[in-house]
């Protein structure tokens, strides 16, 4: 049966990494996209999360078959192993939850910095009278953090091959999807860091990869964040 991914509409957001690994298995999804409109969050509140089955709602998720998976990294995880992408042995496996975290860690900052936690969504929620979202100040302590843990990256990616191992597994698009967000976002920390620069273009040329990224719709572009952030990722 095919498995049909569930998020946001033209945002890459929390849902690409699982997306990439889909493209890379070349076995027939469906990638059901809910508009990120007023219209779309009435439907989200009052339909899709109540979707029979799924448990904890949240976007991203998974259906396959009668099994329903919530939260964005249960769902790598659960398509990784479906199609054969955790790590080998256990060394690997502790290596990728590692470098999981820390990349989550992350992106988790860089949300945090482009999305303003007071800010009222209409249909969603009310804002904050009293709260204070300064983007600028958040924006250079992320960029800290990026110019301390990328050269780790850049360590760690030393090998030239992918996150660990020889093969490819689910951790590579985590951590290919999630950098590439954030040097977009902050490109300066990424500067000179050819082990990073080698590893993204190592896992844009793989088979279902590059023939996505090829593709019209890549092309066209995604939003890398939600039209009410401050930074969207969207030229």
């Amino acid at each position: 049966m095919t498995v049909k991914l569930v998020y946001w509409d033209n945002i890459r957001g929390l849902a690409e990494s699982s997306h990439l690994l889909l493209q890379y298995v070349g076995e027939p999804f469906e990638y059901e996209k809910v508009p990120l409109s007023k219209e779309g969050m009435q439907k989200w509140l009052s339909e899709v999360r109540y979707t029979p089955g799924l448990k904890f709602a949240n976007m991203p998720f998974l259906v396959d078959g009668e099994t329903y998976v919530s939260q964005s990294l249960a769902v790598l995880r659960y398509l990784a192993r479906k199609f054969g992408l955790m790590p080998k042995c256990e060394e690997e496996l502790v290596k990728s939850e590692m470098i999981e975290q820390e990349i989550s860690d992350l992106k988790s900052r860089m949300n945090n910095t482009c999305y303003d936690p007071f800010m009222g969504i209409p249909g969603f929620r009310e804002g904050s009278a009293t709260g204070v979202f300064d983007h600028e100040f958040l924006k250079n302590q992320l960029t800290a953090r990026l110019e301390e843990r990328i050269p780790m990256f850049d360590e760690w990616l030393s090998g030239g091959g992918f996150c660990v191992g020889e093969g490819v597994s689910y951790v590579d698009f985590l951590v290919y999807e999630f950098l590439d967000q954030l040097r977009r976002f902050l490109p300066s920390p990424f500067e000179g860091k050819a082990n990073v620069a080698a590893f993204m273009k190592k896992i844009e040329g793989l088979k279902g990869i590059r023939e996505y990224f090829s593709s019209d719709i890549y092309k066209a572009g995604l939003y890398i964040n939600g039209p009410m952030a401050k930074w969207t990722g969207k030229e």
